[in-house]
C-alpha cells in the first residue's frame, strides 16, 4: 500500500473522506496546517439548528474570540474558591442519594444520577442556575430530555448526507423544531433573568457574566442570540461529556474487580471521616484514580468521531495527497484500540499503562485524543478530571456498586454528538 494502512471513503451527500489513523498526521491535520482544515459548512448546518455559532460549531475570528474568553474562568483562583467548592456540595447530595439506595436496596441508575450531578454543577458555576436535579432525584427533567433527544437526532445527521430532506417525513425530525425552540426559549430566559438583576452580573467568575461584559475588537457587546449559543455549547461540554465519562468507567470498574481493589486501595489511603471528599490541593495525589478516568476516555472517548474539511490542496506528512473540498475524518474509539498506538493489550482495560509510560499521565495528544489536540484542545480537561475523581472516590470509598444481572455488558451506546450508553447502566448499592 502506497501511503500505509490508510482507509478512504465517499458518502453521498458528504463526499470524499479520508481516514487519518496516526498521531502524525493529526498533529498536521490539527496543528502544523490548522488554518488549512476547518469544521466547514456541511458540519456547521447539521449543528447549526443547537450549537450555533457557539465555540463547538465556529471557526475563525469567532472562535478565538470565545476560547480566549472561556480560558478566563479555568484559573487556580477560581477552581479553588467556586468550582470545587460546587462540586463538593453537589457530591455530598449524591452520597446521600447513594446511601439511601443502599437502605433500601432499590436499583440506581448510575448514568442517570451521574447526568444530574454535572448538571446541577455546572448550573450554579456557570450561570447560578439550580436545576434541582439531584433535589428532585426521581422526576424527569424536561430540559434534560430534550437536550438528550436533540443530541440524538443530530448525531443521526452525522450518518445521512440527505437528513434536511428525510426529516420531513419523520416523527422525529418533526419533533426536532419543537425541542430546539424549548432549549432557545429556556436559554433566552436564563439571559432575561440575569439582565434584570444588575448585582449578578458585577460577578466576575460566572462564565454568562464574562460573555455579557465581552466586547468584539471593534467594541460590540454579544447579543442575545450569541449568549444563548454560549449557553447550550458550555452545558454539553459541562454536563455530558463527564457524565459519560464516569458511567463508562464505573462500568469497567465494575466487570475489573482487581482494578477496583487498587482504586479503592488508594482511595483509603488518601480520604478519612475527616477529608471524605478530595479538595482541589489534595485530588492531584489521586495518581491511580486518574489513570483509570484516562483509561476509560481511552476504550470509550466521549467524543469518538470527528472531521474536517480541507480548504486547499495538502499533503500529509505520509504523503497522502488531500484535496481541497474533501473531508479527513479520525475516530478517537478506533484509536484507542489500535495495537500500533497502545500495544498488543490495547482493547484491555489496563490503567497502569498511563503510570507506566514515558508520558505518564501527560499523553500526547495526538495519541490520546479524548481530549482533543492542537489550538482546539480541551479547555476544560483539568474541570472534567478533578469533577470526575472528587465524585468518584468518594463512592468508592462509602459503596460498593454491583450491575444487575440482567445488565447487558458490555453495554450499547446509542446514537449521539458524544457517547451515552443506550440503556440505563442499572447496579445495586452496597455499604463496604
Amino acid at each position: 500500500m502506497e501511503y500505509g494502512p490508510i482507509a478512504t471513503y465517499t458518502l453521498p451527500g458528504f463526499g470524499r473522506f479520508v481516514t487519518v489513523n496516526d498521531p502524525e498526521s493529526l498533529e498536521h491535520v490539527m496543528k502544523g496546517n490548522f488554518d488549512c482544515y476547518v469544521k466547514g459548512d456541511i458540519l456547521y448546518k447539521i449543528l447549526y439548528d443547537f450549537l450555533g455559532d457557539g465555540i463547538f460549531n465556529a471557526s475563525g475570528d469567532n472562535w478565538r474570540m470565545q476560547r480566549k474568553l472561556f480560558s478566563h474562568l479555568f484559573n487556580v483562583k477560581n477552581f479553588r474558591e467556586i468550582i470545587c467548592v460546587v462540586f463538593e456540595e453537589e457530591t455530598k447530595k449524591v452520597l446521600a442519594i447513594l446511601d439511601k439506595l443502599a437502605e433500601s436496596g432499590e436499583p440506581c441508575d448510575l448514568q442517570d444520577l451521574f447526568y444530574r450531578f454535572t448538571l446541577d454543577s455546572f448550573g450554579k458555576i456557570t450561570f447560578g442556575l439550580d436545576f434541582k436535579c439531584l433535589t428532585n432525584p426521581d422526576e424527569p427533567v424536561k430540559f434534560a430530555q430534550s437536550f438528550d433527544f436533540v443530541q440524538g437526532e443530530l448525531g443521526k445527521r452525522l450518518q445521512n448526507g440527505f437528513w434536511n430532506i428525510t426529516e420531513l417525513f419523520t416523527k422525529e425530525g418533526r419533533r426536532l423544531p419543537e425541542e430546539c425552540k424549548y432549549l432557545t426559549e429556556f436559554s433566552y430566559q436564563i439571559i432575561k433573568d440575569r439582565r434584570n438583576d444588575p448585582e449578578t452580573t458585577k460577578k466576575p467568575t460566572d462564565i454568562l457574566n464574562l460573555f455579557m461584559n465581552a466586547k468584539y475588537d471593534n467594541g460590540e457587546i454579544l447579543t442575545d442570540i450569541q449568549l444563548r449559543d454560549v449557553i447550550l455549547n458550555f452545558i454539553i461540554a459541562g454536563r455530558d461529556t463527564t457524565a459519560q465519562a464516569l458511567s463508562w468507567m464505573m462500568y469497567n470498574l465494575m466487570v475489573n474487580p482487581s482494578i477496583e481493589e487498587k482504586l479503592v486501595k488508594e482511595v483509603n489511603s488518601l480520604l478519612s471521616d475527616e477529608e471524605q471528599i478530595p479538595n482541589y490541593d489534595t485530588v492531584k495525589q489521586f495518581q491511580y484514580t486518574q489513570a483509570t478516568f484516562y483509561e476509560t476516555l481511552r476504550l470509550h472517548p466521549v467524543v469518538p468521531n470527528n472531521f474536517r474539511v480541507c480548504l486547499h490542496d495538502d499533503v500529509l506528512p505520509n504523503g497522502t495527497p488531500i484535496y481541497a473540498g474533501e473531508l479527513v475524518n479520525w475516530s478517537s474509539w478506533a484509536a484507542g484500540r489500535d495495537e500500533r498506538l497502545w500495544g498488543k493489550d490495547a482493547k484491555i482495560f489496563n490503567p497502569e499503562r498511563f503510570l507506566n509510560s514515558e508520558d505518564g499521565l501527560k499523553p500526547s495528544q495526538y495519541k490520546f485524543t479524548s481530549f482533543n489536540c492542537g489550538p482546539r484542545l480541551c479547555l476544560g480537561q483539568s474541570f472534567a478530571t478533578i469533577e470526575a475523581i472528587m465524585l468518584a472516590t468518594a463512592a468508592l470509598r462509602k459503596y460498593k456498586f454491583e450491575l444487575l444481572p440482567d445488565q447487558k455488558s458490555p453495554p450499547d451506546f446509542k446514537i449521539s454528538l458524544t457517547l451515552p450508553m443506550k440503556k440505563p447502566l442499572l447496579v445495586k448499592v452496597n455499604h463496604r
